[in-house]
Parts: C-alpha cells; structure tokens; sequence
C-alpha cells in the first residue's frame, strides 16, 4: 500500500470510529437525533426530470465506459491534450490563438479553457481548477485530476465509474454558533450564524415537502465543540452518522474593509494532490498539499452538486458569480458523501447585508439552494441505468411525517 493510500485508510478509519463514539454519546450531548428509518410511499413524480428542473444533459446511457486519452507528462504530472479531450467526447471546437483560448461545444454543453489560466468557463459558470491549464506547442492541456474529477462529470457524467448515488437523507449545516458568530456586520446588526440557521430551517421545510429526510448539525445558537477544529470535524461526524447522501454547509461571506466585493461562489474540498484557491496568492503556503480525505471518494458527484448548486444559487440570487472554487476544509474532510459549501453573499457588502436581514430574502437564499439540490437529484435520475429491476422509486426519498 502507498503511503497516500495508508493515509487515506488511516483517516477513514478515524473518521468512523468517531461517528460511532458520538452515536453512543448523541444523547447526552443533546446532539440532532438520526430520523428514524421512513415507511412511507415516496412523493416525488416519479421516472425522469420535474417540469422546470434542470438536469445535465446526459444523452448516451449510463455506465458508458469513458475513452481513453493519452497522458503527456509536465512538471511530474498527467495531462491530457484538451482537442482529444473534445475528439474524443464529441465536442466540437473552435480555437483563437491570440488568446490562446479553446471553446468545446456539444449540444447545451460548452466549455472555454485559456492556456495558462485556472479559471474555466463551463456552462457560463466560472470554476477554478486545481492547476492551470497549461500552453505548450500550441495546444491546451488539462490536468489530469481536473479532467477526471471535475471536467468529466459536468461534460459528460455518463463516464463516471462509480455507481450513482441514491439522495434520501440530506444534512444542512448552519455555519457557526454560539461563541463563534461567524462574519458580523456590526452598522446593520446582523450576524452570520444567526442568518445561516435560519436559511437552514427554511431550506429543511422545502425539502421535507418533496419527502427528503432532513437533518441539521444545529437547530439552536450554540457551537457544536470546545474549539473551532472539533466543531467543524463534529459536523461531518453528525453527517455520517445520518447516513447522509448529500451536504449542504451554509454561509455568509465577508472581505473587510473592502465592501465593495459581492456575489456568490461554492467550495469544494480539493482534490487529492492540489492546492486550495487560497494557496495560490503570492506566497501563500498551503494548509494541506497532497492530502487524500474520505470526501474525495465522492469528487466526480461532488462537482455535479456544486454546479448544479452554483448555478442556481447565481441565477436565482441575481448574484455576482465569484466562482466555484476548492478549498481544504475542516467541515467537509470527513464526510462520506457528496459536500459542498455555500457562500451565499458578502455581509461585508452594505446592500448584499441589508438584502440578507430581510425575511423575504433569507426566503429567496433557501428556494435557490433547493433548486440547486433538485438539479443535483434531476441530473442522478437521468444516469440510474433505464434496465435496472429495481423499481424507479428505489432510490427516490420516502414521504417523512416530521413537522
């Protein structure tokens, strides 16, 4: 075994032992109780996408096996020539070299790589990768975990190897809590813990509706742990021991003194081998290089969450789109299913704060990122294979009879 993979077991192994030390010790703790398992029929129509949902395109049948590309090594690592890239997925293409700049297009789908930039246009949506794309001999290539792990899934899902996952349970995780409030903006009174628990019960109502079981890290201002490290480990421990199929961390940015900075972006933890967004400023080390954690199990389907999430959350919100970035973070480490972590707004912003303390639209932060989940779940259906003998509502949420 690799001292990667050791690793890898290692924290995973971790990560289990301590979801079950903290089932044995929930109730003490006074910690969310795990729903009880549902019995009733499911809710949701049934076979295929709900009107007014939007779905990946996905027009070849799922489990198609994804062709194989051949790897040119630079700076150690893989890569694999971006016009093979769309040779080989049936994109078509269109080159400027001027700005060194590629533009793949199939059908609704359409992606614009630029040589030696991490930033993609995919979809319309910006994304960082976690390396650059690199120029050399006057072609584009793509890192090879950026290919595999991102790329792939929102260009063509069907090519994802491991089984589709089902979305049952769903685990919301209001950022912060008692002695910690998160981003504050003192002039207008509003507090970030304080806003994103209250998105967090409105978002449980609407997905209860659609007969998701629900759980939230927290229901009341408190913190979930002595320090801020365990805090955020807690959350993920909470997550897997729900059985969650998908997880939803929300939050409110902040850039102080700048407040002039807007919009909304969406962080995923980074995959194995790269570096956070944040490492990437002149000098700025990163916190973790080269970790493999138990979320990066779910990387493919965790791309498909973040953008489905991120562009709903943009379109909806009417919202500067500030990316969908990657990052090393405590709450998704450890989590054994998809995760990602939304930064709704700036509260740092006078006129992104003043929106965010209305009801109204805490409301509208809720409706869009439930848009986003059914996006995420619409875009599943369409890859469960057709032929299965299960029946279609096998992996469709049961009705929950929580108020």
């Amino acid at each position: 075994m690799s001292p990667a993979a050791f690793r890898f077991a290692a924290l995973g192994a971790m990560v289990g032992l301590l979801a079950a030390c903290s089932q044995t010790a929930s109730a003490a703790a006074n910690e969310p109780s795990v729903p009880a398992p549902l019995r009733a029929p499911p809710q949701r129509p049934g076979g295929g996408v709900a009107p007014g949902v939007t779905a990946l395109n996905v027009p070849m049948a799922s489990a198609a096996k994804a062709p194989t590309l051949t790897v040119t090594r630079f700076k150690n690592e893989d890569y694999f020539a971006a016009s093979e890239i769309a040779e080989r997925l049936g994109f078509k293409t269109t080159w400027e070299e001027s700005k060194r700049e590629l533009t793949m297009v199939a059908g609704s789908r359409k992606l614009v790589l630029t040589g030696e930039k991490r930033e993609v246009a995919c979809n319309g949506l910006r994304i960082f990768l976690g390396d650059a794309v690199l120029y050399r001999g006057g072609k584009l290539y793509v890192n090879r975990t950026d290919y595999e792990r991102c790329l792939l899934s929102l260009l063509r899902p069907e090519f994802i190897t491991s089984p589709v996952p089902k979305l049952r349970t769903i685990v919301l995780d209001p950022g912060h809590g008692g002695s910690d409030p998160g981003m504050e903006n003192n002039a207008l009174r509003v507090q970030e813990k304080v806003l994103a628990l209250d998105v967090a019960l409105r978002l449980e109502k609407l997905l209860r509706a659609e007969g998701y079981s629900v759980v939230l890290t927290r229901r009341e201002d408190r913190q979930l742990a002595p320090t801020k490290e365990a805090d955020l480990q807690r959350r993920a421990i909470i997550a897997n021991a729900a059985g969650a199929d998908l997880f939803l961390s929300i939050h409110f940015n902040s850039l102080f003194p700048d407040t002039r900075v807007s919009g909304s972006e969406v962080y995923v933890f980074t995959r194995p081998g790269q570096r956070s967004d944040t490492s990437w400023g002149f000098g700025q080390p990163d916190d973790s290089e080269n970790e493999i954690a138990p979320v990066n199990r779910h990387d493919p389907w965790t791309s498909i969450l973040a953008h489905a999430v991120h562009r709903e959350t943009i379109n909806g919100l009417k919202t500067a789109d500030r990316g969908h970035k990657t990052k090393h973070l405590g709450v998704l480490r450890g989590l054994n299913c998809p995760g990602v972590l939304v930064e709704s707004l700036f509260l740092s912003n006078a006129e992104e704060a003043r929106r965010a303390a209305t009801p109204a639209y805490r409301q509208q932060i809720a409706e869009a990122l439930w848009s986003g989940i059914r996006s995420y779940a619409a875009t599943l259906d369409t890859l469960r294979p057709k032929s299965s003998t299960a029946p279609a509502t096998a992996n469709r949420p049961a009705a929950s009879n929580s108020p």
